[in-house]
C-alpha cells in the first residue's frame, strides 16, 4: 500500500506484484519495530499493538535483542528473535566420538550404542489427503484442507527435529571431538526416500556441525564400509551382510560399529590427535537416548569376537 501511494505520486517504486498472503515480516530494531515485556509476558509490535505470549523463559537473563522476525505458520503466529549472549568458554574434555549414519541404524556410535528411530506419516495425514484429492479444486474447503495438512507435516517434523536436537546436545555436550562421515544423504533419498524423510537423518549432521567444539568431518570417499577397525583389511559387503569377519586378523566386527570406529580412527588423523580419554558415557547414554519419544536403542557387544579357525 505503501509503495501504490509513493508510485501515484510520481516516485519510481519499480513493479508492484499482487501478494495473496504475506506469512512473515521483519522486525529490525528493537526498542522502536518491536519490544519484549518480559515481566507481564507481553510483546508489542509497531503499528499492531501488543500481546500476551508465551515462551519468553526461553530467553536467558544477560541476552541482547537484535533483529526479529513475525511469522504466520498454519494460522499459529511466531516471534522469532535473534540474541546475543556473552560468548563463554567451552569445556574441553578431550574425550572423542566417531559416529556412523546409516538406514537401517540411524546412528551408531563408536561406543557400540546403536540408535534407531522413525516418524512415519500418521494415518490422519492419510485420511486428508484422500479428501483432498477430491475435493473441488479453488474451493474453501481445499484450502481448510491444505491448512491441516500442513499443520501436520509442521507436527511431525517437530517430532523429528526434537530427536535432532536432544540427541546432538547430548553428543556435543559430552565429547569434544565428534567425528562424521560426509555421506551423500541425496543419493540415500533416491534409493530409500520413505526411510530418509520418516528420520532426516542428514539434520543430525548438520546439528553436529554447528553445536559440536570441535567438528571433524570425513571425506565423503573415505572406505569406512566393511574395513576392519584393527588391520584395515577391506571387506566388500552387500547391504544385507551386518557383521563381517576380517580375513587377516580373523576378528568379528558389526557392520556399523567398525564404520564408526574407522570413521573416529580417520578423523583424529586428520587433526593428528593421539590418544583421547577412555569413553565411560555408554551408559549414561543409553539411558538418556532412551528416554527420548520415537527412539529405541540397543548395545553390541563391548569387544570384537574372535572366530576360531
Amino acid at each position: 500500500m505503501a509503495l501504490s501511494k509513493l508510485k501515484e505520486k510520481g516516485l519510481k517504486v519499480g513493479k508492484i506484484k499482487f501478494v495473496k498472503a504475506v506469512h512473515s515480516m521483519p522486525l529490525m530494531q528493537y526498542g522502536v519495530t518491536y519490544w519484549v515485556k518480559k515481566d507481564n509476558k507481553r510483546v508489542h509490535i509497531q503499528g499492531i499493538g501488543n500481546f500476551k505470549v508465551s515462551g519468553l523463559d526461553q530467553i536467558p537473563e544477560n541476552a541482547e535483542f537484535s533483529t526479529a522476525n513475525l511469522v504466520e505458520r498454519n494460522g499459529d503466529y511466531y516471534l522469532l528473535v535473534t540474541c546475543f549472549l556473552p560468548k563463554d568458554d567451552k569445556h574441553e574434555n578431550g574425550k572423542a566420538i566417531g559416529i556412523d549414519l546409516g538406514v537401517k541404524n540411524q546412528v551408531t556410535f563408536s561406543n557400540w550404542v546403536k540408535l534407531q528411530y522413525s516418524v512415519p506419516l500418521s494415518q490422519r495425514l492419510r485420511r486428508l489427503y484422500h479428501f483432498f484429492s477430491r475435493a473441488k479444486p479453488g474451493s474453501r474447503n481445499k484450502e481448510k484442507l491444505l491448512s491441516k495438512i500442513k499443520s501436520e507435516f509442521e507436527k511431525k517434523n517437530n517430532e523429528k527435529m526434537n530427536i535432532i536436537n536432544k540427541v546432538s546436545r547430548f553428543v556435543t555436550t559430552n565429547y569434544s571431538q565428534v567425528v562424521f562421515q560426509d555421506d551423500n544423504i541425496r543419493s540415500w533419498q533416491k534409493l530409500f526416500g520413505k526411510k530418509i524423510y520418516e528420520t532426516s537423518i542428514g539434520g543430525i549432521r548438520n546439528a553436529l556441525k554447528r553445536k559440536a567444539s570441535t567438528p571433524v568431518e570425513v571425506g565423503r570417499f573415505v572406505k569406512t564400509t566393511g574395513v576392519c577397525p584393527v588391520c584395515r583389511t577391506y571387506v566388500k559387503l552387500d547391504l544385507s551382510q551386518r557383521e563381517f569377519t576380517c580375513p587377516s586378523c580373523n576378528f568379528t566386527f558389526d557392520r556399523d560399529v567398525a564404520s564408526a570406529l574407522v570413521i573416529l580412527k580417520e578423523g583424529l588423523s586428520l587433526w593428528n590427535v593421539g590418544e583421547t580419554p577412555g569413553d565411560e558415557n555408554a551408559s549414561a547414554m543409553m539411558e538418556y537416548l532412551q528416554s527420548i519419544p520415537h527412539v529405541s536403542v540397543s548395545m553390541n557387544r563391548e569387544a570384537p569376537s574372535v572366530r576360531a579357525g
